[in-house]
């Protein structure tokens, strides 16, 4: 009878812990279960759904050659399984890979939706990490409420420091609405059926079940990614663009600020040349512009190029010749005025020497540098 007993115990324990990892291992899991070990392919249209756009959410190397776009649900409870390694790893790879965050909210999370218009308000106010974390560090306390209850993101947004009044508007606005539509939108269009979905460098992969699986995918990106060179290596230009700079709704003027010229001996501006930038090898971008100044900018960016707002990466954007470009720098919501953009200055051509009938430019003091020279 004790050795029947003892036996029937073994099967019981048995069975407690095969369970115990099922469910531990659905934790890691995605909505939408794979069951392939490698990665999927997307096509080039939908690679177009994944290309980074200005008013992406990004951590780590914004110029990383590697990707990673991660959708998902802020009331998902394998989301939030997956927060804290997500994290991990945008530290850990913060050098090499961008990290990409968009909205997903499922139609069987009734907190899901609310959730994501309260991040993207937060988003507006410069401080789109600072809720993320919030909803998903408490995300058990709210998560699985039968109703939602905007109090209790509320509750959060003053956390967080959050002007209130400014988050209320934004949070039931339309714009906020149309920018968490865009991002489920896209990713339906992906085939994105469960939340989170990774994607990295434009392929599907399967959830990883552990922290090591998921850096075997960076690594190996990583290792088929080409390698930015230190410098541009294109052909020798002399182009020129005028150059509207915002920060926090302020203009603010190139030759006013010596921490902004002169850095870049391939894009730059000078003290002496008014609103505009200077180019002298192809490829360079106005990301490597900006970062050539060194100086803390607010992470909100909004811009302009000959008159239309741009969706794509500014900072990925390398300028022709003549072009008219604004770049605003925000901690809030701040967008320049139709007035703002169309006075952007017109006097690239002068520089180019594309209307001599307006005058000869004056004489510029290039930026020296190992293997430059001066036009």
């Amino acid at each position: 009878m004790l050795k029947d007993k003892f036996v029937l115990g073994i099967i019981i324990v048995t069975i407690i812990v095969l369970v115990g990892g099922v469910i531990f291992a659905s934790k890691m899991g995605s909505s939408s279960p794979s069951d392939a070990n490698s990665s999927i392919p997307v096509s080039d249209e939908q690679k177009k759904l994944l290309e980074v756009v200005s008013d992406d959410y990004i951590k780590g190397n914004k110029d990383a050659s590697v990707t990673l776009v991660e959708y998902l649900d802020f009331e998902c409870e394998a989301c939030g399984a997956y927060y804290p390694l997500v994290k991990q790893l945008s530290e850990e790879f913060k050098n090499d890979v961008r990290f990409v965050n968009r909205y997903f909210p499922l139609p069987g999370h009734k907190n899901g939706l609310p959730a994501a218009l309260a991040v993207e308000a937060a988003g507006k106010q410069g401080k789109y990490w600072e809720m993320h974390n919030i909803l998903f560090d408490n995300q058990k306390s709210w998560g699985e409420k039968q109703s939602p209850d905007p109090a209790i993101f509320e509750g959060y947004a003053k956390q967080i420091g959050l002007n209130m009044e400014q988050y209320k508007k934004d949070v039931v606005s339309k714009e906020v609405k149309e920018r968490v539509d865009r991002d489920k939108n896209a990713g339906i269009r992906l085939g994105v059926s469960g939340t989170p979905t990774f994607f990295l460098n434009g392929e599907k992969i399967p959830n990883p079940k552990t922290a090591e699986d998921f850096k075997t995918f960076i690594n190996a990106a990583i290792l088929k990614a080409p390698k930015p060179s230190g410098q541009p290596l294109g052909e020798k230009v002399h182009e020129h663009a005028d150059f509207a700079l915002f920060i926090n709704g302020e203009k603010t003027l190139l030759q006013s600020r010596p921490e902004f010229f002169e850095k870049d001996p391939d894009i730059h501006s000078h003290k002496d040349t008014e609103e505009v930038i200077h180019k002298h090898k192809t490829g360079v971008t106005l990301g490597q512009l900006i970062d050539s100044w060194k100086t803390n900018l607010p992470q909100k960016v909004e811009w302009y190029l000959n008159g239309s707002k741009q969706d794509k990466d500014w900072r990925q954007y390398e300028f022709k010749d003549l072009d008219r470009i604004l770049l605003s720098f925000s901690d809030s919501g701040f967008s320049p005025t139709s007035k703002q953009v169309s006075e952007i200055t017109d006097r690239a051509c002068v520089y180019s020497e594309k209307c001599p009938e307006r005058g000869k430019p004056p004489t510029e003091n290039c930026v020296g540098g190992l293997g430059t020279d001066c036009l």
